[in-house]
Order: structure tokens, then C-alpha cells, then sequence
């Protein structure tokens, strides 16, 4: 055997060793470091939050979000990465948003192929599209669907606001902007920490019942087990609507009849739209309601809302400030907290916002401020 021969065989050897001697740990990193690879020139490929495989562009200067939830997730991150809003701002929106962003092209919730949002979407042109929210099959395959009909990456990020921290990490890469999804990954982990650690503290006995009414008449409702009301869980309140067997209920409507049954002895309103400051004075100038302990000792109060709703609609990255204000205020002693310095904090680091003492406590007021709130942000 010649001097080559023993050259190759002894390669052939060290090769073969090296993969016998592979771990598991091993062989996923290489499965990590395929999908990372480039698939094609320009593009890489990735698994979403949901488990699929999705090929992107190496470099993403646009993104489309299905609705607010991700839109908004997006302009945290980068605010020049938003293709466009999912619906117009209004004048007390804007005023969360930075100037130059307020007339971005209008591309609708998704709402399937021959609407108005797939026409103005491939106008647009946006490099990937997101979807964030519940992973459920339905969502999967709405995903799936999205992506067919455009030809444009659909990406899935966990909307769960225990898995804030999470979402920014995974999209902290795919967008290439690392350190500034991890510094607002780093606060969402601590405040939801510091609320888990401190719930721990208050027994079954002591979860204050809440009622959480939203509609026009405040007769509707979101009941517990979805994702629109986890943070009244999380700090230890109990949700009073119950449906009972029916766990995929989104929304429910309650009678007059069954809310006095209820007798809640909190109310939280959502702030949805301007009618909720009437609505709110509607209730209290009600006989009816009046029956209802949380109006009797007054303990009826409305859900801050800026740029949208803290609490629900739509549940946005916002609920990590929400929780912080509603811990607070069913349970002061166990979430206290200075609640003014930490909602400075949240808009400054969220949405580059500096709030002085007077707009912070009209934000914490709302809506029977709101007007003097957002003539002076």
C-alpha cells in the first residue's frame, strides 16, 4: 500500500469514529444548523413557534401582521419593520406611535383570498407575514392557507403572554435585531416572575371573584380558559363567567338576571370604544346594577387603555403593563408596586415614549381623562 492508500484509509477511519461518536446533542445541532442554512441564495431556512418549516429571506425589511396583535409586536421591535397597520389610527392611537409612522398603508385583519387585504398585501409586498396568537390547528392551517394563496413566508409566533420573552427571542433572530428583543424579552420575563412568585401567595379563599364586561351594555363577557383573560389568572383573580362544559366559548352574553346571581364584587369595563365612559355612567345611575356589590361599594373600574385595551381586545404585548396595573389593584398589598414609575418605565422602553407625572396618572383614569391624556403626549 502506498503512501496515498494509507492516507486515505487513515481519513476514512477519523471519519467514521467521529460519527459513531456523535450524541444526540450533536445531531440536533446539525438539524439546527441545516434548516439554518440557505435553501436558495438570499434565504434561510427556520422552524416557527408552532413547529413548522418556513424558508425566509436572510435580510427582512417589511412584515405583515394577520392583525394588532403582531402588528404591534413588530413596532416594539422595530418600528421601521411595519408594513402597514391592520387598521386606521385613531387620533388617541397616534399619539403612542411616532409621527413619521401614522400613514402607513392601511392592510386590513386577514380576511381570506378576494378580499381588499390580499390585493393591497401583494402591493405591498411585505418579505414574511405573521400570525401571533393561539397555535391551534385552526390557526396552523389558516397559516398554511395564507402562505399558498401569497406565496409570501407565514411565520407563527406564540401569542401566550407567559411566552412574551420567548416570542422576542425567536423573532429577536428572525429579523436580525438580537439585543433589542432581548432587552424586551428580559422585562416581560421578570414582571411575569415577580406576579407567578407573588400569586403563589394568595390562597383559593382569598381570589377575588371578577366580573369583566365589555359590549356596548356591558352584558358581555369573555370567560375564563382563553387567552383573553389569562392575566386575571395570573394575578390571582377568578374570572365569575364560567361556561361550564363549553371550553371553546370566546365571548358569551349575560343577562341582567344572571349578573345579580353573579354579584361580582369587582367590575372591570373594557375601554374599547369612546361609548365605554357613558356606559360607565349608564351603570352607575342604574337601578338594576346597583344590586351588584362591585357598584353597591364601588369597585366597578375601567381597564386603561393606550395605545389600545390592557386587558383583551386585543390581547397584546400591552397585558404585560395590564397585569401589573390589575395586580395592584385587586391585591395592593401582595402586587404593590408603584404603579405610575413602572407604567413610565414600560412606554419608555416599549414605545420610546416619555410620559411626564400628569400624563401617567390621566392614562391610569381612563376614560373620564382620556381627552386631556392624549392632547398632551
Amino acid at each position: 500500500m502506498n503512501h496515498l492508500s494509507r492516507a486515505i484509509c487513515t481519513v476514512s477511519v477519523l471519519i467514521i469514529f467521529s460519527l459513531i461518536s456523535c450524541t444526540p446533542k450533536d445531531a440536533q445541532d446539525m438539524r439546527t444548523q441545516e434548516l439554518s442554512s440557505p435553501v436558495e441564495e438570499g434565504t434561510r431556512t427556520i422552524i416557527d413557534m408552532a413547529g413548522r418549516e418556513v424558508t425566509i429571506p436572510i435580510h427582512i425589511n417589511k412584515v405583515y401582521a394577520t392583525h394588532s396583535i403582531g402588528t404591534l409586536f413588530v413596532y416594539t421591535l422595530s418600528p421601521d419593520l411595519v408594513a402597514g397597520w391592520n387598521m386606521e389610527l385613531s387620533q388617541a392611537e397616534k399619539r403612542f406611535f411616532a409621527e413619521k409612522y401614522h400613514d402607513l398603508p392601511i392592510l386590513g385583519r386577514w380576511k381570506g383570498t378576494g378580499s381588499s387585504t390580499s390585493e393591497q398585501l401583494v402591493l405591498t409586498a411585505p418579505d414574511i407575514i405573521i400570525n401571533m396568537g393561539d397555535l391551534t390547528e385552526t390557526y396552523i392551517e389558516e397559516s398554511d392557507t395564507i402562505q399558498k394563496l401569497l406565496n409570501i413566508p407565514v411565520i407563527m409566533v406564540d401569542g401566550s403572554i407567559t411566552n412574551q420573552d420567548k416570542a422576542y427571542d425567536f423573532m429577536g433572530t428572525i429579523v436580525n435585531l438580537e439585543e433589542r428583543a432581548k432587552l424586551l424579552g428580559d422585562y416581560s420575563r421578570n414582571v411575569i416572575n415577580r406576579i407567578q412568585s407573588r400569586t403563589k401567595l394568595i390562597t383559593d379563599s382569598e381570589k377575588i371573584p371578577v366580573y369583566y364586561g365589555t359590549g356596548f351594555d356591558g352584558l358581555e363577557t369573555i370567560p375564563k380558559g382563553t387567552i383573553n383573560t389569562e392575566i386575571l389568572n395570573l394575578v390571582g383573580g377568578e374570572n365569575i363567567a364560567d361556561p361550564g362544559m363549553e371550553k371553546n366559548i370566546r365571548r358569551m352574553q349575560v343577562s341582567m338576571e344572571q349578573l345579580i346571581k353573579w354579584d361580582p364584587p369587582v367590575i372591570i369595563l373594557s375601554t374599547t370604544s369612546s361609548h365605554n365612559e357613558q356606559l360607565l355612567g349608564e351603570i352607575l345611575g342604574s337601578d338594576a346594577w346597583q344590586e351588584i356589590q362591585a357598584v353597591k361599594f364601588n369597585k366597578i373600574y375601567t381597564i386603561p387603555y393606550g395605545p389600545y385595551d390592557w386587558f383583551s381586545q386585543p390581547p397584546t404585548l400591552l397585558r404585560i403593563i395590564g397585569m401589573q396595573w390589575l395586580g395592584n389593584l385587586l391585591y395592593p398589598d401582595i402586587h404593590a408596586i408603584n404603579i405610575e414609575q413602572e407604567v413610565k418605565t414600560f412606554f419608555k422602553l416599549f414605545f420610546s415614549i416619555e410620559l411626564d407625572n400628569l400624563q401617567i396618572k390621566t392614562l391610569l383614569n381612563v376614560p373620564e381623562h382620556f381627552e386631556l391624556l392624549i392632547g398632551n403626549i
